[in-house]
């Protein structure tokens, strides 16, 4: 299983004043539309940043899990070089996107008809990939195999729903 993306969420101890941000953040942009964020490609990682008024700041990308304690450290530096006093309350992994390749003993038509309608989905027409949503994640299952794993809060979970869908899949085809 390979990770492709993360989202995570850090929390400050207080919130934040976006306008002041972006007036001592070189790069970063504020969204004028909604005025509710603010934008920001920390480097050399070119990591998307997004802080909220709210006192969050948003972290994505590839490779976020691996370094997650030294990128919200530069982020809170980098915050508390504008001058706002803050510390970090906690850091959550909001969802891991993955992917990998399954063994399919059945066409995607087969494999809908047998699984649960509640939990599964397949409308080729409108997008060719079967989505099916169990165990805490949502799975979308190519004809080739190729599966796509997103709403995992941690690497564990998002691997054993793997495992299980696997089951499932030998057991259909």
């Amino acid at each position: 299983m390979e990770i492709t993306n993360v989202v995570a969420t850090a929390t400050l101890t207080t919130p934040l004043d976006l306008e002041h941000l972006q007036q001592h953040i070189e790069g970063s942009v504020l969204q004028k539309a909604t005025g509710h964020w603010l934008k920001y490609r920390l480097q050399p990682e070119n990591r998307y940043i997004a802080f909220y008024k709210s006192g969050k700041f948003l972290i994505t990308g590839r490779g976020v899990i691996e370094s997650l304690d030294p990128l919200v450290q530069r982020i809170l530096a980098l915050i508390r070089s504008a001058g706002v006093d803050a510390d970090v309350l906690r850091v959550d992994i909001n969802n891991i996107v993955a992917k990998d390749t399954v063994a399919l003993g059945a066409p995607l038509e087969a494999v809908i008809a047998s699984l649960d309608p509640r939990k599964a989905e397949y409308e080729p027409e409108q997008f060719p990939a079967l989505i099916y949503k169990d165990w805490g994640v949502t799975f979308l299952l190519f004809s080739s195999g190729s599966v796509i794993i997103t709403g995992a809060k941690s690497v564990d979970i998002a691997s054993e729903a793997l495992r299980q869908f696997e089951t499932l899949l030998a057991r259909i085809g």
